[in-house]
């Protein structure tokens, strides 16, 4: 942790301000927005986005999503020492995601109009400090592309980076509960009221993908009333998380 926030949700904030936004776009969940509305999405699509950055931890992450909603995600520990001595030993992730149905909708749609990112992403002579290598894969009907920048002065594709790592942000913020609702429960409500936190700026996006642990917190009479209100409050964000 550095300033009470997990080092990958410090990347997203930074790249946000990058972005010239206080805050990422907030669209309305169930509607994919007005540049999108009415189309469809490609029934055989795959959207690939990695993230490689040695000065975090995790130092690298790759996102696979296909045009069901559903994917994949994997993440690998790096060399960077801690943040801060006493937080949690990072470690690497590997596991299925799904996404919701307004965020693959926009998701799809992007790499449709961005001709499969087959064009140049960077903003180049920007003058934006290194916020971590991002690559965006794409391969849909008639369309096959691959673009890498460290920044991007395309709106669509800002959007779509801060969503992509608010997808890796949320992950990493589950095993970090997880771990702490196993070995440190008096731990559990300051790291909820981070993910909360988080969630509100669009810091972390796809609550559910942690649903399953959010619920176990939840049921755990151990765990503190507060914390486990807390984790009610982030379930209730996400009308997917309503049936256990």
């Amino acid at each position: 942790m550095r300033g009470g926030l997990p080092v990958l949700a410090i990347i997203v904030a930074a790249a946000m301000s990058a972005f010239g936004q206080d805050a990422p776009p907030q669209p309305d969940p169930g509607d994919p927005g007005p540049l999108f509305r009415g189309q469809t999405v490609p029934s055989d699509a795959t959207l690939i986005f990695k993230f490689d950055n040695p000065q975090l931890q995790p130092a690298k992450f790759q996102i696979t999503l296909h045009a069901d909603g559903k994917g994949h995600f994997i993440s690998q520990v790096g060399e960077a020492p801690p943040a801060d001595i006493a937080d949690l030993p990072p470690e690497g992730q590997e596991r299925d995601i799904t996404v919701s149905d307004a965020a693959k909708t926009r998701i799809f749609l992007i790499a449709e109009k961005e001709h499969g990112f087959s064009g140049k992403c960077d903003a180049g002579k920007a003058k934006v400090a290194f916020q971590g290598t991002k690559t965006l894969m794409y391969d849909g009907p008639g369309q096959q592309g691959k673009c890498t920048y460290n920044y991007t002065s395309d709106a669509k594709l800002q959007w779509l980076t801060t969503e992509m790592l608010g997808i890796a942000t949320t992950l990493e913020e589950g095993r970090r509960l997880a771990v702490m609702h196993e070995h440190g429960r008096l731990t559990l409500d300051a790291e909820l009221e981070t993910l909360a936190k988080l969630q509100q700026d669009g810091e972390a996006t796809e609550i559910a993908n942690i649903a399953p642990t959010l619920w176990e917190i939840l049921a755990d009479a151990n765990v503190m009333d507060r914390a486990r209100r807390r984790a009610q409050v982030l379930l209730d964000s996400d009308p997917s998380t309503a049936v256990h």
